[in-house]
């Protein structure tokens, strides 16, 4: 869950929705008219759920009400929760293309085209925060991979790294389908298959994942956290040093998204470097970092999430030492 201000757990919940529409790089915010509540804050466009209906239609119903625009809704961002005394609002966030339509405003009196950079500039509403800084993040480590694809896997395709393998694969057996979440080079992917296993790689950077795929000689897919999908497909799931770029409010729901994929009995890695905050380093990426005590803390907050293992370690990574932390959990409960 998004941070927020939830002063009371007896409050109605409001769903509301929240477009995030790009182009050419930019994000478009809305302000508020004169009048209207939340005067002269910025907004991503959208409204609150009708009764029966889904986010994507919700989206585009709004954006013809409020904007006179034609879209189409693409994946999920994530959400905020924001307590504004007479009423909680849960917002969800998506993003949009903006398909058809002359920009007309209803609700607001000003629209902007905002690059990464110039998203602090205009005073957003509170609800709106949390996403802003959730979509900054997320896109500026696409970015970076999108621009440096050749370069870091290179990079990490010579990486030895055989000995965080053991752990993970002591739950497994040759043959068994293993999730490569945020597989980057392929460098593990390849490992998994010479080892007998049956791989899915995925990364959120297309050209990472072209990279991959030439380099490991298999399809890679395209797919973001927030686009996870699957269902009881995986007998492991393989997450190692990739959901350290995820914005930690989304950290608790990518992690569901990862349980549903697995089998019965099934386990997922993962690593994050060692912090006691977030950070992000010279190369502009975010980094979602954790201690011992917080990992436990966030996995034990997962549904249907047994910790099997939490250890820590330092390695020298580019001539530098680094302490990492790792768990491995296993999906348990629903399907006992």
């Amino acid at each position: 869950m998004a941070k927020s201000k939830l002063n009371s757990a007896t409050k109605k919940i409001i769903d509301v929705t929240a477009a995030v529409i790009v182009k050419d790089s930019k994000v478009l915010a809305a302000r508020r008219a004169p009048g209207k509540h939340l005067e002269g804050y910025w907004e991503f466009p959208g409204g609150k759920l009708e009764e029966n209906e889904t986010p994507e239609r919700c989206l585009e119903r709004e954006l013809v009400e409020e904007l006179s625009i034609s879209s189409r809704v693409g994946a999920y961002i994530g959400e905020s929760v924001y307590d504004y005394g007479e009423k909680v609002v849960r917002l969800l966030g998506y993003e949009v293309e903006h398909t058809a339509g002359k920009f007309e405003l209803v609700d607001h009196d000003e629209i902007r085209w905002l690059e990464i950079d110039q998203l602090a500039d205009v005073k957003w509403a509170p609800a709106d925060i949390p996403l802003v800084e959730q979509y900054e993040a997320r896109s500026r480590v696409v970015g970076y991979y999108s621009t440096n694809a050749i370069e870091y896997c290179e990079e990490t395709s010579e990486f030895d790294v055989g000995d965080l393998y053991r752990p993970f694969l002591e739950y497994l057996s040759p043959g068994d389908h293993i999730l490569d979440l945020g597989c980057g080079s392929g460098r593990d992917s390849k490992a998994f298959r010479e080892m007998g296993y049956d791989v899915t790689s995925v990364d959120g950077s297309a050209e990472v994942s072209a990279w991959a795929s030439a380099f490991t000689g298999y399809p890679v897919a395209v797919k973001s956290f927030q686009q996870l999908d699957y269902k009881m497909e995986f007998d492991g799931v393989w997450a190692s040093a990739s959901l350290l770029h995820c914005h930690e409010d989304q950290l608790r729901d990518v992690i569901q998204r990862i349980l549903d994929g697995l089998k019965r009995k099934s386990v997922a890695y993962m690593s994050f470097k060692w912090g006691k905050s977030h950070s992000v380093d010279g190369r502009g990426r975010y980094f979602t970092n954790h201690t011992d005590q917080s990992l436990r803390q966030l996995l034990g907050n997962v549904s249907n999430a047994e910790i099997l293992e939490v250890w820590d370690s330092e390695m020298i990574l580019r001539g530098e030492s680094q302490k990492w932390i790792y768990a491995i959990i296993r999906r348990c409960g629903d399907q006992e």
